[in-house]
């Protein structure tokens, strides 16, 4: 019988055509590799490398051998990936749409708690942009969707989580006058960097627009981005200052730095949306840990 080992070695060494190559994939040394390979050849009867001091290549036998081998090795996967799937039917799964930002700003933590008191859960994330929110719960398998606020569809229904106001992201080297803060009017002639949203009035632009007004603020330029990292390099590099849920500041960038608005800053609102329906006891659960979560004083 063919040892399973060998013919994963042979299927290396086809693949990268260089035994130390294969070896390094492996995680072994050339010498036991070669030994291997020189074996299954005995066990076949056949030479399956042409081998040259500069190159190894497969002999007719050996281009016969690997699509077979290929195979096997596939067949033995996937036998554990069907033990896996058998344990994971008895398990919930969740699926949640997420919005890019809460990957790396309240999303880990509240995962990890909620995950701790449910051990019988697998958790499926789907990454979709704030203009595609609605559009994940009705085209996408999910089960819930966080989003931003408002929403304005009548097939869709929002619990609340929690506000928070909009910190501003500007370049390391800009100072400002008070240094832990930062006034909307030292704003005035620079250029800004934003968001769209899934509807107009949640834009980044659009919530800003009434507090630049009543302060005569106007931008010199402005640059729309769809991810946050994105935006945050262009800020690094000194091309603008960018709105930004004061959870963002948890995600340390170099050249950038975050501070709060001196005056009453807007609002960003995040909710958790489900399709209009009654939802599974299960589903339900996580949205009562989740309103109970934003509750704390520290999440």
């Amino acid at each position: 019988m063919i040892d399973i080992k060998k013919l994963r070695y042979f299927v290396a060494v086809a693949e990268e055509q260089h035994f130390s190559r294969a070896a390094e994939r492996l995680g072994i040394s050339q010498p036991p590799l070669s030994e291997h390979i020189r074996a299954l050849e005995q066990e076949l009867g056949c030479a399956l490398f042409c081998r040259t001091t500069r190159s190894v290549s497969l002999t007719d036998d050996g281009i016969s051998l690997l699509p077979h081998a290929r195979r096997i090795l596939a067949d033995l996967d996937q036998c554990a990936e069907v033990i896996r799937d058998a344990r994971l039917r008895n398990m919930n799964t969740l699926r949640l749409g997420i919005l890019h930002a809460h990957a790396y700003t309240f999303l880990p933590r509240l995962l990890a708690q909620w995950a701790n008191t449910r051990k019988d859960v697998r958790i499926k994330l789907v990454e979709h942009a704030t203009q595609n929110q609605i559009a994940v719960l009705t085209t996408e398998n999910v089960d819930l969707a966080f989003v931003r606020e408002p929403v304005h569809d009548q097939n869709v229904v929002v619990t609340r989580l929690f506000s928070e106001p909009y910190w501003i992201a500007i370049p390391e080297g800009w100072t400002t006058h008070a240094g832990d803060q930062i006034s909307v009017t030292e704003l005035h002639n620079q250029p800004m960097i934003g968001f769209p949203s899934h509807h107009a009035s949640g834009s980044t632009r659009a919530l800003f627009r009434d507090l630049f007004i009543k302060h005569r603020i106007k931008t010199s330029d402005f640059l729309q981005i769809t991810t946050m990292h994105t935006a945050l390099a262009l800020v690094a590099a000194g091309q603008g200052f960018c709105p930004v849920p004061k959870s963002q500041r948890r995600l340390s960038m170099y050249g950038v730095k975050y501070l709060p608005l001196m005056q009453t800053s807007p609002q960003l609102s995040v909710g958790i949306a489900s399709k209009q329906h009654a939802m599974d006891p299960f589903v339900q659960s996580f949205v009562d840990f989740c309103v109970l979560y934003f509750k704390q004083d520290d999440w």
